[in-house]
């Protein structure tokens, strides 16, 4: 059986070599999930998603895809699902409202996702507080990681274990 192929974007302004993309797509490919890894062009400005994502549907392989988004790049990935059948999604810290910040277009694209999702938060991400996550997330699933800030520190590669395993076993059991 042919696997999805897993996009995975990064953090904003961050690199296809962003570290955490590049453990995650080592962890995936050694499980047999083709892997590609996409880094925006980087604007000055602060940056409009609309710009983003219509350079990302120019960038996405024919076929079944997994959007893997670290904060940013789960931005993007969930705007993308809104537009396209997607087979899942993983959001690695999903920034849903930072101080003092509401981002109402991004908690719609959340809400209306209809895809499996899974997300992995810090219980003290300042930039995407649980409690507000749990409010919109739908029935994704959420993989809270104690103590961890929006970076996960310490807490990373049990995030990466975590989506790798919920990615390889697949929704309701069924093997990717």
């Amino acid at each position: 059986m042919t696997r999805p192929t897993v996009v995975l974007l990064p953090g904003f302004q961050g690199s296809a070599d962003q570290p955490i993309l590049v453990n995650l797509s080592s962890r995936l490919e050694a499980l047999g999930f083709p892997c590609l890894r996409l880094a925006p062009p980087r604007l000055k400005l602060t940056p409009e998603l609309e710009v983003y994502g219509a350079w990302l549907d120019d960038q996405l392989p024919a076929g079944p895809l997994i959007l893997v988004g670290r904060s940013f790049g789960g931005r993007l990935a969930i705007r993308l699902a809104a537009r396209r059948q997607l087979e899942a999604v993983v959001l690695l810290g999903f920034p849903i409202r930072p101080p003092g910040k509401k981002r109402p277009l991004d908690e719609q694209a959340l809400a209306a996702l209809r895809c499996p999702t899974w997300i992995a938060q810090g219980t003290k991400d300042e930039l995407g507080p649980i409690k507000v996550l749990r409010t919109f997330a739908g029935s994704a699933e959420i993989f809270p990681l104690i103590g961890a800030g929006h970076d996960f520190g310490s807490k990373e590669s049990l995030a990466l274990e975590a989506a790798t395993q919920w990615l390889k076993v697949g929704v309701k059991g069924q093997t990717r």
